[in-house]
């Protein structure tokens, strides 16, 4: 679609004030132009308070929107944990877990984003470290007596204390398994360079760790029988995994079948479209701002538990309203076709399991929409699968965006010499008259050229009759 400025010069003369509105609206539609041929972030689909957030690091921080944005979805992910589920239908139950990677070359503000967000998890952390030292302390400080000596200090038999935490970042699966033993709420995985995590996949066992990851991510049973010590068996997992991963190293993720298995399908990646590493902001954050999240999260992390007759967590469900439940079928119905046209396996995996994660940032948009005040969280309503909607589109432009790096091969190489030109001749958005035009000149069928507008790795559908590039 053209994009032409409402005005028009005097014939015989252009006053100042002309030039002034003349270039204001070029740069205006320029600016548009750009942001529709990027993957933007859609920070409107969080509360404002958080949207207050993002905006306010990223201009005193230099956080990049899209790692900001990311990183308080997982920080919510991990604060929400077993508290709540999400039914889609009965039988039917998604938790909040999250597998995140933020992508970017090196110097470009992908960590701090992340420790920022998780910073009051970190706090909350600390707390039971103390609470734990003192308990431990008590503790041997009971078990040096003999069993007259506490009888006479009136002092029970000492029970072995263990330090609740949240957060891991050196692991295997039974370090983790051993933790999340001590706190079946859940835990988060935080990994500053994710390469270190599956490479590590086969150090000890082949396959059993990858098998373990994909397994956790579903929310199946995890049942450890070890050579020594006692077994662990955690029927209701939580593991949310994040940390970040340099452009180069995406390649590494290709290796040993991880992208025929589904691993890879499991990640959401933000990857943004031309970022930089930018320079060094003088000003500081307002106080206030961390304060608001500190404030947030901790409205999350104080919901307690219930646990069943088996001591194990009991989540409280939550069910999508009657609209939202209509407006997320007739998503998946789309997504469905999508996912079935998709000219190979990789894609195709892709379309289907960003369908359980469009279930699982409904359920956590809803859960920030409470903690900030601006929900009951008596179900998850229209707002929160909108919003979730239009996260996974962004995850998923994403997503292919990483699977074209990962083939190391354009998709369009995969197309006859006619299709390559007709795509390099066709503007970076155009409607299907346009696009219909162009294929005449070149001599591709209108059939055939209708046929190519589905390849969805090559092209975005904007709205009806209009179409975007992705390369």
């Amino acid at each position: 679609m053209e994009l032409k400025p409402q005005f028009e010069f005097d014939k015989y003369g252009i006053g100042v004030e002309d030039i002034k509105t003349a270039a204001e609206q070029l740069i205006k539609l320029g600016n548009e132009a750009k942001e529709r041929q990027t993957n933007r972030f859609p920070v409107e689909v969080f509360p404002l308070p958080v949207q207050q957030i993002i905006t306010a690091t990223n201009e005193n921080l230099n956080f990049p929107i899209d790692f900001i944005g990311a990183s308080l979805l997982y920080a919510v992910s991990v604060a929400v944990g077993n508290t709540h589920r999400v039914e889609v239908k009965k039988g039917w139950l998604e938790s909040s877990v999250l597998y995140l990677a933020i992508v970017a070359r090196a110097g470009t503000n992908k960590s701090h984003p992340l420790s920022f967000a998780l910073q009051p998890i970190v706090e909350q952390d600390k707390r039971t470290y103390r609470q734990y030292e003192q308990q431990r302390q008590e503790y041997e400080k009971a078990v040096s007596l003999s069993k007259k000596e506490r009888e006479q200090q009136a002092i029970d038999e000492p029970i072995k204390p263990n330090w609740q935490k949240f957060l891991l970042s050196d692991f295997t699966p039974e370090a983790l398994a051993e933790v999340h033993k001590f706190n079946k709420r859940g835990i988060g995985v935080y990994v500053d360079e994710l390469a270190g995590w599956f490479k590590n996949f086969n150090r000890y066992n082949k396959g059993s760790e990858m098998e373990f990851w994909l397994s956790v991510w579903s929310g199946k049973p995890i049942n450890i029988d070890r050579k020594t010590g006692e077994p662990v068996f955690i029927p209701l997992p939580f593991i949310s995994v994040g940390g970040t991963i340099q452009n180069g190293i995406l390649n590494e993720l290709a290796k040993e079948g991880r992208t025929q298995n589904g691993f890879i399908d499991r990640i959401l990646f933000v990857i943004p479209d031309n970022i930089q590493k930018p320079y060094w902001s003088d000003t500081d954050l307002n106080p206030v701002v961390s304060e608001t999240w500190q404030s947030i999260v901790s409205n999350l992390l104080s919901i307690s538990i219930t646990n069943d007759d088996t001591f194990n967590p009991s989540p409280e469900i939550l069910k999508f309203t009657p609209e939202a439940k209509r407006i997320l079928f007739e998503w998946q119905k789309a997504n469905t076709d999508q996912s079935n046209d998709a000219e190979n396996e990789a894609v195709s995996g892709i379309y289907s399991k960003l369908e359980m994660y469009a279930v699982r940032l409904a359920l956590i948009l809803e859960m920030m929409r409470y903690a900030c005040n601006e929900s009951d969280k008596q179900a998850v309503n229209v707002e929160a699968i909108q919003g979730a909607l239009k996260l996974v589109e962004y995850f998923k432009n994403s997503a292919l965006k990483v699977h074209s790096i990962i083939s190391n091969a354009s998709p369009l190489d995969k197309h006859p010499a006619d299709k390559q030109a007709l795509y390099k001749a066709l503007p970076n958005t155009f409607t299907t008259e346009i696009g219909l035009q162009v294929a005449e000149s070149l001599g591709v069928p209108e059939r055939t050229f209708k046929r190519f507008l589905n390849e969805t790795d090559l092209f975005k559908w904007i709205s009806r009759g209009e179409y975007e590039k992705r390369i």
